[in-house]
């Protein structure tokens, strides 16, 4: 079953990640963070046609010092912050930002001393600042992440309180459903009208 948590805020990034520097975060965060045999820094080269073929039990299981399978923290398309990506269920939201910091983008950071080519354009001279808030579904655990140049702290601002488990969705939960629900098949429609059927003739 699991939990899904709602976040609302953002972590501003100084200075702004480069074109390399998003490309990667986005495909790592789009990507299973599963044991892979590029070892844990490896992604895929399109995250999103991705499955299970070739991959024994080590798809089931998180890349050595990662937090878990999936990584929902992406970078903004100007790269001057990080984000929740919206994907239901995100676990260990706090270590996995920890995670980028520490491997990707402090001065410093392990990624710099790898060797590995594919971190050739990346500056490792970041610095994270700002707030994003949290709320467990399940049990409405209220909690803020704040990070000040790079430091990352954790503080329950309301206790989860397990009267709320089994009761039914809070109407702004149903109203986030709704959005999520419809918005495929917007996408979907829109897809279907902008397709332009090309006669023969007209090639």
């Amino acid at each position: 079953m699991g939990f899904t948590t709602d976040f609302i805020g953002h972590i501003d990034v100084a200075p702004s990640l480069n074109g390399e520097e998003i490309a990667y975060l986005t495909a790592f965060s789009q990507s299973r963070r599963c044991r892979r045999p590029g070892g844990p820094y490896d992604v895929p080269g399109n995250p999103m046609a991705e499955t299970s073929e070739g991959f024994d039990d080590s798809y089931n299981w998180a890349a050595d010092g990662q937090p878990g399978l999936w990584c929902n923290w992406v970078p903004c398309w100007e790269g001057c912050c990080l984000a929740f990506n919206g994907n239901e269920k995100f676990y260990s939201a706090v270590p996995w930002l920890r995670y980028l910091v520490t491997h990707f983008l402090r001065p410093g950071a392990r990624a710099s001393r790898s060797g590995d080519e594919r971190f050739a354009g990346f500056t490792f001279d970041h610095h994270l600042d700002g707030m994003i808030v949290g709320c467990r579904r399940d049990d409405k655990e209220l909690f803020a992440v704040t990070v000040s140049d790079n430091r990352i702290r954790e503080k329950i601002l309301r206790p989860a309180d397990p009267r709320y488990v089994d009761r039914p969705p809070l109407p702004y939960e149903e109203a986030i459903d709704r959005q999520e629900d419809w918005r495929p098949a917007r996408r979907r429609r829109r897809r279907a009208a902008d397709v332009i059927p090309l006669s023969r003739g007209s090639r």
